[in-house]
């Protein structure tokens, strides 16, 4: 990947932990403020992620599935580890 991720973004990611149906999925991180937006934005064009709003009362982050393997590098997990 190219440009190493900052602590925010390193933090949005691995909050988007995989969805509970599929596992293919990040489930949604809420964006309150315009400073999360701008760090979800900035995963979109990594194409890491996508954004869902702004939405009454929040908008919502949520990995992809590049965004779910970035996680698992950034977690350290192997293949053959469970995520529950």
């Amino acid at each position: 990947m190219g440009k190493a991720l900052s602590a925010r973004q390193i933090k949005m990611v691995c909050d988007s932990e995989p969805d509970a149906l599929s596992g293919e999925e990040g489930c949604g991180v809420e964006l309150w403020t315009g400073a999360d937006y701008a760090v979800a934005k900035s995963l979109e064009m990594r194409g890491l992620g996508y954004v869902v709003g702004p939405t009454e009362p929040c908008g919502l982050y949520f990995n992809t599935s590049d965004g779910l393997v970035e996680r698992r590098e950034l977690l350290g997990i192997t293949d053959d580890e469970g995520e529950d």
